[in-house]
């Protein structure tokens, strides 16, 4: 065998990463990967999380059971795991990018636990967090204006050869939608509707065709050229103001009442008591989009009445890095002005 001169194969490669189209489509692939060495029977998931989430699961005949997450005033967002059933796997999140959650003792998951899975895509900017989970993955799409990608990760062995096509028609849909409403902001051209109808059926076709597609080369594009250092920089900045300018509030709890040095929000969630659509329609009529993470779907009809409060009285505030240090003081000021309480 030769020795020197140029290489002919990247031998250095492992085969413990692998990107996807979507954070269900890597999930999904993690599940088979799983079942090709464990039998498994149950998954336990957190009460508070996408119905996206455990719909992989549901396919593969693999049943549910829920631990709860809830607020409480003293300790701030909590989890109560129950006991391990046998051939369950666990799963496991943090919320919006902060890293602070109640009750979950990982050391002790750990050693209960064949299989766990971390959905990292609320905490994929969070720096130096060790993880504890055989597998994790994370959607990057919901940080900034990809197309469609996620990753997957395996700690100890190789995943299987990817069996699939490349996510064209999907990501093709998101561009075509993110384009109208590039040209709607920035010159006042094409219709609103228009451009919210293309992202609706850009959704609408994941939810039924999502299993085994890969990105397409522009999406890895985007995620190599995308500079996630000044994506965090703005992102903590915005979400320090308006944590700070809603701190003391009577009328909504911030659900995450401050932010660690290395946490990077993806959003700055609130409770609102009783009111939060009324609040969320006086926000859209002063131009302000918040979303409501997540709605209740039929795989939640178990949850208990207190896991189910989250959903009925979050609001998602918007502390992305398209927005700036006057953007924040204006959600602050009216959403104070909402309810007239005044800093």
């Amino acid at each position: 065998m030769e020795i020197g001169s140029e290489f002919w194969e990247a031998d250095s490669l492992t085969g413990r990463k692998k990107y996807f189209l979507s954070g269900r489509t890597a999930l999904e692939y993690i599940i088979r990967d799983i079942l090709e060495d464990y039998r498994i029977e149950s998954v336990l998931l957190p009460g508070y999380c996408c119905h996206t989430m455990i719909e992989p699961f549901s396919r593969h005949g693999i049943s549910v059971r829920f631990y709860d997450v809830f607020y409480d005033k003293s300790r701030g967002l909590c989890a109560d795991i129950p006991e391990r059933q046998s051939n369950e796997i666990f799963y496991y999140m943090t919320y919006f990018g902060f890293s602070n959650i109640a009750g979950v003792n990982m050391n002790e998951i750990r050693k209960a636990y064949d299989v766990i899975i971390e959905d990292k895509t609320h905490s994929w900017l969070e720096k130096g967090l060790e993880s504890y989970a055989d597998y994790t993955y994370a959607s990057y799409r919901k940080w900034t204006g990809f197309y469609g990608i996620a990753e997957a990760n395996k700690r100890v062995g190789n995943f299987k050869p990817i069996e699939g096509g490349i996510g064209e028609t999907y990501s093709k849909m998101r561009k075509t939608a993110m384009f109208m409403k590039k040209r709607y902001i920035e010159a006042g051209t094409d219709n609103k509707e228009l451009f919210l109808a293309r992202f609706d059926e850009a959704e609408a076709f994941l939810e039924k065709d999502y299993v085994g597609y890969i990105p397409t080369e522009e999406c890895l594009l985007q995620l190599v050229n995308t500079d996630f250092e000044f994506i965090k920089g703005r992102r903590r900045r915005n979400a320090d103001i308006l944590l700070w300018g809603l701190s003391g509030m009577r009328s909504c709890t911030l659900l995450h009442k401050s932010r660690n040095e290395d946490d990077t929000p993806l959003f700055v969630p609130i409770l609102v008591n009783g009111n939060r659509e009324a609040l969320r329609k006086y926000l859209i009529d002063n131009q302000v989009y918040c979303p409501v993470h997540w709605p209740l779907s039929d795989y939640h009809r178990r949850l208990s009445e207190r896991g189910k409060i989250i959903y009925e009285e979050e609001l998602s505030l918007v502390c992305d890095q398209r927005y700036g240090e006057e953007d924040m003081e204006k959600v602050v000021k009216l959403i104070r002005d909402y309810f007239n309480e005044r800093t």
